[in-house]
């Protein structure tokens, strides 16, 4: 009877595929490269003992029986001669694990050439595919080494401050309840109310209906009077007093420019010590009588050019401004000031100033052309000293162009 060929179906049954090496489940069908349950390579060849078909043209085994059919590996060109040396009688140190199709016996036919070098293993064609981590033994947790008490800190000290005793107060007691307090206190020790009643304020002003109340205060009124009568005051002395109180207010607000004498004259003067240098803007050089004792008489002259209007005059009297240098020779304490004006009439005032330093002194004259300082009495006189006058400064009134 001859033999039924097989099928697709066959081949692909779960008896004819190669199980997974890994998990042992079939495969599905053949040429399946990895498995379908846990995914590992499968193998493209055959076990070693597997029985492959008889080629055409051989002969059967002996004793006339033929030999079992097996189905053939679809994946094996069986025109491929396998390899001298592999087989069933290959030595069992080979290395290789790739297993070709057993031979059936002597071949009738010429052996057919190779059709290229041989297959590499599945464990190489895995190990490239899958890589397989090396198995490590499990690392022991570190037990801790001993650790050493820790060091016991005492507690820090608590510094307590001490009580001040409670001094007990004495006074008015508290509307609220009863408990004396000081006289300092506003409010209670004990229930904090205040100890004065504020009344509250009472209501100021005119009610609905009402009509306000008219303002009898009579201040405004007074302080208005006064200031009418200031202006009237001022309005009437400078009707009445004429030129000289405006000329009086307009001295007082005006600006001060030195004035600088065009000549000086005195009535006598020491050697190296000449009037003019009571002139010259120099603190230390001074002007001297040239005799000693007071020198009550002698003076000295400024002359003007043209008509000046002069408002202070700045003394120095001694030889510095200096107190230490200026006691070094007599200075002026009492003295008379002429000034003389462009109509001819003089202007005479008495002054007395202090002992040393700069001073100031007011000589308010209109179109004054000449000035002149009369000395009466002095400081600090003896048979070596005479009266000096380090500096006299003239200041008048700024006009428009200066």
């Amino acid at each position: 009877m001859p033999d039924q060929p097989e099928t697709d179906d066959m081949q692909n049954s779960p008896a004819n595929t190669t199980p997974c090496p890994e998990c042992g489940t079939p495969a599905r069908q053949h040429g399946q490269s990895f498995c379908d349950s846990c995914g590992a390579f499968l193998r493209w060849d055959t076990p070693a003992g597997a029985p492959g078909p008889a080629r055409p043209g051989t002969a059967p085994a002996a004793g006339g029986s033929p030999a079992p059919q097996t189905p053939a590996d679809p994946r094996v060109d069986p025109r491929v001669a396998p390899p001298a040396g592999s087989g069933a009688g290959a030595g069992a140190g080979s290395t290789d694990t790739t297993v070709p199709l057993p031979s059936t016996g002597a071949s009738n036919g010429p052996a057919e050439p190779s059709a290229g070098p041989p297959r590499p293993s599945d464990t190489a064609i895995r190990s490239l595919l899958v890589p397989v981590p090396e198995g490590s033994e499990p690392v022991a947790p570190e037990t801790p080494g001993s650790v050493l008490p820790g060091r016991p800190e005492a507690a820090r000290p608590r510094v307590r401050q001490a009580a001040v005793p409670v001094e007990p107060e004495s006074g008015a007691p508290c509307p609220s309840c009863g408990t004396p307090n000081a006289p300092r206190r506003h409010f209670c020790r004990s229930c904090a109310n205040p100890l004065k009643d504020h009344a509250a304020p009472t209501a100021e002003g005119p009610y609905a209906g009402q009509r306000p109340r008219l303002h009898r205060d009579r201040t405004r009124w007074i302080a208005r009077a006064v200031g009418i009568a200031v202006v009237v005051g001022l309005v009437a002395g400078g009707i009445f007093g004429g030129p000289p109180a405006a000329r009086a207010v307009q001295d007082h607000f005006a600006k001060r420019v030195p004035v600088h004498p065009t000549a000086s004259s005195a009535s006598h003067a020491a050697p190296k010590q000449a009037a003019k240098l009571a002139f010259d803007g120099y603190s230390n050089t001074w002007w001297g009588t040239g005799y000693s004792g007071d020198s009550a008489g002698q003076w000295l002259q400024a002359d003007f050019g043209q008509p000046t209007d002069l408002l202070n005059l700045l003394i120095t009297p001694g030889t510095s401004p200096r107190s230490a240098q200026a006691a070094e020779q007599a200075r002026p304490m009492e003295f008379d000031i002429v000034v003389n004006d462009s109509a001819g009439k003089e202007h005479v005032m008495h002054r007395r100033i202090n002992d040393g330093g700069v001073q100031k002194l007011d000589v308010r004259v209109r179109d004054a052309v000449k000035a002149r300082l009369i000395l009466r009495s002095a400081y600090g006189t003896g048979e070596k000293r005479q009266v000096a006058i380090a500096e006299l400064e003239f200041f008048g009134r700024s006009t428009g162009g200066q």
